[in-house]
């Protein structure tokens, strides 16, 4: 599973203070006798009643026959449940939310349904202990929503197109079925699908026969595995194959995106990650070929499907593509193939184990880009990206431990977020040079060898690893999985006439977050060479333990101009600096100084982290980002800069007020300077421009474009008139252009979107038209979005939805969110209980994101009292948009 970005909570909050240590077994938890008590009829299964059937059900399969043709909207099947059962003491649930129960014949006996929409209950005097034959009769309306099994008919060629994402608790929307990782099954399939459609699934098909107009695909028994990760795709797709080895591998994407694909790039990729993965885990790849299926209307970046893995469209470019587009690509294909190992074949044992999967996945996708690809430098983005989202998380309102309870598959959305997949990965990052790397990558070989096609808890792991290392691991476990919050470190150090004489590193904790960890970091000693570079003349690991630690390795050495307690990143930590190294940084020119990019980037960050001391102050960091805009050359950094930029500027506009001259001031700097070094285009020399630097530039000025200058800049760019060597603006970047006019109600916005609309009518068009006109900055025509967001009777698609979620309240339009803010807070109890995870984690991110009034932190502070009616969900993105209001508010104030 790949997420966007960072997403979604956990447990609730007052679970998570209660988090601590505890046993990691999922069954000891909770009581097995809980899950015998009457079950609710709701869309979700809770732990205890996964337990309690667990204890009762082993040894399943399930054959299908499903039936994609003879119905209009929705499909038509059977399956075939076989499982062993410990007693029949009690009726049986099987889980099937949404569709229709046309028949059941359990044992050979036919039996009326007991049925509620959400499962179907077997009655004990149907069962028989040890051995049992249930064949349902079913169908169910195609989903919408992009879960179960998705319908996607293209509005370019009219072609329809079919995907199940069934993560977590979706598969069974596509099949009756026993709905919980841990208890794996096999499946054989058979399929009724249109003449002219390929059928993928988890396994190869051993026949295809054509009967009328239609053609029946045959899929063999699988290998056992659970039922999130089993896949039904369907579609006139574009086929691309090769081997990998000796593994079959393909490539599938509907027709009409077809000529985006980087097919090539795709394919290396694959071929690359599949090779490094067995050499790495020492265990073959598991399954008999690996599909990779690039799917419209997809919630998530990607899902690891057993060897049928879906991937978002939004990995194809329709446009030229860069180093950062490619390294996403490569990163989120490897990610996906780590799964395949770690996740199906070794899958944890209930959602609270999430993490291991997801934090696993993560940090084996980022040795692999670094080891088998281009990316050699990917250490420096797994900082920007994993330790910086991390840490920004785990400051947040709304941070956890990484392992917490799941009390049901719907608290499970909570823990689909940065601290399971950024914080985890750093983590386990972290612990690999606590123990050594090599300890680690046999470890998890032994842990994976071990446990192939069973289920696993936190324990299992930890345990490998304390085996293979020789530590024991409970402690650190306990310290780094059940405690939530991160901690900061400095050095401290002073010198005489011999060099360094004493030197310390400092550990504190926030006061609410009080656990001082033991991790392994790497200290930097720098000072100045002969050529006045800023150089490194000491690299010493150390171990901190508690709240001091005596480095004495350091003493004698030559007293440094700038000390880096976590050089390299090897710890999970925020860094302050001492004020030697920052008066390094600030007075002496430092930055003109390093060449080291991931040491650059370590300052940057520091620096970003300065604005409130006596130091450095906002506008002193804006100047300084301004200035240095010119001089960067590292593409990672130039990034980082312009985020934080953009970031600054946009705050400075939601701010108001007395910040207003601030904004006036250097808005127009960063704009004239950007515009600058965009029109240089791309320059092949050493240190010129490139195109991924030349695109970052781009649409970094897209974010902070805010005047007439810089906005017909842009419509130079889109009709033509403005021409910048090695710029291919591509249908994508338009949009964003025109989404960018229609926030900054630019005055031919209107005409310019109506012309676009009739260039582009994909459906990537079709939604960034959406988003264009729900960031217009008029009331009646966010009144009118506002009305379709709420609308459950006749909703629109819930990509549509998204689109127009994300766009509707850019920096600027503070007044229109305001007058919106008392209908967006008046039904959350409605929305918690009738809509989907996906749509409330949109809604309650982005629709109340931006605040900075008094009385929009009271609306918003107000429809939170509440917490029970709101629901987790909504509740955690609403609470983060809280804190970010009220510190909004309070910079405002000061």
């Amino acid at each position: 599973m790949r997420l966007f970005s960072s997403l979604v909570l956990l447990c609730s909050f007052s679970l998570l203070t209660t988090c601590g240590e505890q046993s990691s077994s999922g069954d000891s938890a909770v009581d097995r006798d809980a899950g015998k008590a009457l079950r609710p009829a709701l869309d979700q299964l809770s732990q205890a009643e996964a337990i309690a059937r667990k204890a009762r059900v082993s040894e399943i399969s399930y054959v299908l026959d499903i039936d994609l043709v003879s119905l209009a909207d929705a499909y038509q099947g059977s399956v075939t449940l076989q499982f062993n059962l410990a007693d029949k003491d009690t009726g049986l649930d099987v889980d099937f939310s949404g569709g229709s129960v046309l028949g059941v014949v359990a044992n050979g006996e036919s039996i009326t349904a007991d049925y509620n929409g959400f499962f179907i209950t077997l009655p004990e005097s149907a069962l028989l202990s040890g051995r049992n034959q249930v064949v349902i009769n079913y169908s169910h309306p195609y989903d919408q929503d992009g879960t179960g099994l998705h319908r996607f008919v293209d509005p370019e060629d009219d072609r329809a197109y079919l995907y199940t994402y069934l993560w977590p608790y979706y598969s069974n929307r596509l099949f009756p079925n026993f709905d919980q990782p841990n208890l794996k099954a096999t499946y054989e399939m058979t399929v009724r699908a249109a003449s002219d459609w390929q059928v993928v699934s988890s396994t190869t098909e051993d026949s295809i026969r054509t009967d009328g107009d239609s053609r029946i695909w045959h899929f063999p028994q699988s290998e056992k595995f659970s039922s999130y990760i089993f896949s039904l795709h369907a579609g006139p797709y574009q086929i691309w194959e090769d081997m990998a080895g000796d593994v079959p591998i393909r490539l599938m994407a509907r027709q009409s995106l077809a000529e985006y694909v980087a097919v090539d790039e795709w394919m290396a990729y694959t071929k690359a990650g599949l090779a490094h993965y067995r050499d790495y885990f020492e265990i073959p790849y598991p399954f008999v070929k690996y599909d990779q299926v690039i799917v419209p209307d997809f919630l998530i970046g990607a899902m690891e499907n057993v060897a049928a893995v879906t991937f978002s469209e939004s990995y194809v470019d329709r446009g030229a593509s860069n180093r950062f587009n490619s390294q996403r690509r490569a990163g989120t294909i490897l990610h996906e193939m780590a799964h395949m190992w770690f996740g199906d074949l070794v899958t944890m044992n209930w959602w609270n184990g999430l993490w291991l999967n997801e934090s696993f996945a993560t940090l084996m996708s980022s040795i692999a880009v670094s080891e088998a690809t281009e990316f050699d430098d990917l250490w420096h983005d797994f900082y920007l990206s994993e330790n910086l989202t991390a840490i920004s998380a785990d400051n947040a309102v709304s941070t956890h431990p990484i392992e917490v309870p799941v009390v049901s598959t719907n608290d499970f959305f909570n823990v689909f977020d940065a601290i399971t997949y950024d914080k985890g990965a750093s983590v386990l990052n972290q612990l690999s040079h606590y123990i050594g790397r090599e300890d680690f990558r046999l470890g998890v070989s032994s842990y994976l060898t071990e446990h192939s096609w069973e289920n696993t808890e936190l324990a299992d792991f930890m345990g490998a690893l304390s085996q293979q290392s020789g530590i024991d691991l409970d402690p650190w476990a306990q310290d780094w999985m059940y405690q939530a919050g991160v901690n900061n470190i400095e050095a401290r150090f002073s010198c005489d006439a011999n060099g360094i004489s004493s030197f310390a590193i400092l550990q504190t904790a926030a006061d609410d977050l009080p656990t001082l960890r033991d991790q392994r970091v790497q200290l930097g000693l720098f000072a100045a060479g002969e050529s006045g570079e800023i150089e490194a003349f000491a690299a010493i690991p150390v171990e901190i333990l508690g709240a001091e630690t005596q480095v004495t390795d350091a003493i004698g050495l030559p007293c440094p101009e700038l000390a880096l307690p976590n050089y390299e990143g090897w710890g999970y930590t925020e860094v302050s600096l001492d004020g030697i190294s920052m008066e390094t940084i600030i007075n002496d020119g430092a930055l003109n100084r390093i060449s080291d990019p991931l040491l650059r980037s370590m300052i940057w960050t520091a620096l970003f982290d300065a604005p409130g001391n006596d130091q450095m102050d906002n506008a002193t960091l804006l100047e300084t980002l301004i200035t240095r805009l010119s001089r960067e050359n590292n593409d990672r950094i130039i990034r980082q800069m312009l985020r934080e930029l953009v970031d600054n500027l946009n705050k400075l506009e939601r701010l108001g007020g007395d910040f207003a001259a601030e904004l006036a001031d250097y808005g127009p700097q960063a704009e004239r300077q950007l515009w600058d070094l965009i029109m240089q285009g791309v320059d092949d020399g050493d240190g010129g421009q490139t195109v991924s630097t030349l695109n970052l530039r781009l649409s970094s000025y897209l974010g902070l474009a805010r005047s007439d200058q810089a906005l017909g800049n842009l419509e130079g760019l889109l009709n033509g008139t403005v021409q910048i060597e090695g710029l291919d603006l591509g249908q994508n970047q338009r949009w964003n252009i025109l989404r960018r006019f229609s926030a900054r109600d630019y005055v031919a916005a209107h005409e310019l979107l109506a012309a676009e609309r009739l260039r582009d009518s994909s459906d990537a068009g079709r939604r960034a038209a959406i988003s264009a006109e729900a960031a217009l900055p008029e009331l009646a025509i966010k009144q009118d979005w506002v009305n379709r967001i709420l609308d459950s009777e006749n909703p629109l698609p819930l990509s549509n939805l998204r689109a127009a979620m994300a766009s509707i309240f850019p920096a600027g339009q503070e007044a229109l969110q305001l007058a919106l803010l008392p209908q967006l807070t008046e039904n959350l109890r409605e929305l918690a209980t009738g809509r989907d995870n996906y749509f409330q984690q949109s809604y309650g991110r982005d629709l109340f994101s931006g605040i900075c009034s008094e009385q929009g932190l009271q609306i918003l502070s107000a429809a939170l009292e509440d917490r029970e009616a709101v629901g987790a969900t909504l509740y955690r993105f609403m609470s983060e948009n809280q804190q970010s209001a009220a510190e909004c508010v309070a910079a405002r104030n000061q």
